[in-house]
């Protein structure tokens, strides 16, 4: 019984079939195809298998796979931990560059307290209790310490200022541009640089060798540029129409940095702002340059 059921089954998927696509007006045969069975659960499997390859693959070897949840790379979330690391350590170079650019603005703009804070006056002290001959052992061991630090320090402490202006006198500063003074440095009414009345469109040149550290536009001095140079020495040109080098640009002394304007609220005409500051003061730039 058995094997009549399987013969007969056997016999339905060889039987074959015709498909015929006819006209409807004329009954005219367009197509015909003979199937079998058998042969449509082939072709039915072979269309299966390929889509479900084609899906396979495209999601193994595409971006697809990372749509899909818990499906991916396994080094994914390392790589995500280490741009999150990279994000934090760039947030915080720029924020400590922001605090550069805010004090480098400042002195741009001329917004430096120069007053020096009065020394406070000791309390109820009995000076006759003061020994200035004699050194404790503590004191000592500070004095050769501090000693040892100023003969490995790169830096200027107050004792060598003087020095330090001494060196500045020594480098050949060049005139920032030609033309006559119109106006002095006067720390006692905030005016830390020089006045240089000049020809409108006039080239504008760095004094000495240096570095360009902020080439930016401010509403009372319009287009500056400062240049920091050897020894601490920082000079900045005011008022230009507009600047020639960018930020981080190497300049020699000489070369055109800018170009002589009246731009800014606090100018009254073409003509050239020059300053010079060592560490944080300024200086009188004719002191140091024949004008």
């Amino acid at each position: 019984m058995a094997e009549k059921i399987k013969t007969s089954q056997n016999k339905n998927l060889r039987n074959r079939f015709r498909f015929v696509v006819l006209n409807d007006e004329t009954f005219e045969e367009k197509f015909s195809l003979s199937l079998t069975r058998r042969n449509v659960w082939v072709f039915l499997g072979v269309v299966a298998f390929t889509l479900i390859f084609l899906t396979a693959a495209a999601i193994i070897y595409t971006p697809l796979k990372y749509f899909i949840p818990g499906f991916g790379d396994y080094n994914y979330r390392s790589q995500i931990l280490k741009l999150q690391f990279k994000t934090d350590s760039l947030q915080q170079e720029m924020k400590g560059r922001q605090i550069w650019l805010e004090n480098v603005m400042s002195v741009a703009e001329g917004n430096i307290d120069s007053t020096r804070p009065k020394p406070e006056v000791g309390g109820n002290i009995d000076k006759s209790k003061i020994k200035l001959n004699e050194i404790n052992a503590d004191e000592e061991e500070l004095r050769k310490q501090v000693e040892e630090e100023d003969n490995f320090s790169l830096s200027m402490n107050g004792n060598q200022n003087s020095g330090a202006v001494d060196e500045v006198k020594q480098m050949h500063l060049m005139k920032p541009v030609d033309g006559y003074v119109t106006d002095d440095y006067n720390a006692a009414k905030e005016h830390y640089g020089v006045d240089i009345a000049s020809k409108e469109d006039e080239p504008v040149k760095t004094v000495l060798d240096g570095k360009v550290i902020s080439a930016a536009y401010t509403l009372e001095t319009g287009y500056v540029i400062a240049v920091q140079h050897p020894n601490n020495l920082v000079s900045f040109y005011k008022h230009n129409s507009r600047i020639i080098k960018k930020a981080g640009s190497v300049v020699k002394a000489g070369d055109v940095i800018a170009i002589v304007g009246s731009t800014g609220e606090l100018s009254t005409g073409p003509h050239l702002h020059f300053e010079l500051w060592h560490e944080g003061k300024s200086l009188n730039p004719k002191d140091y340059i024949a004008f």
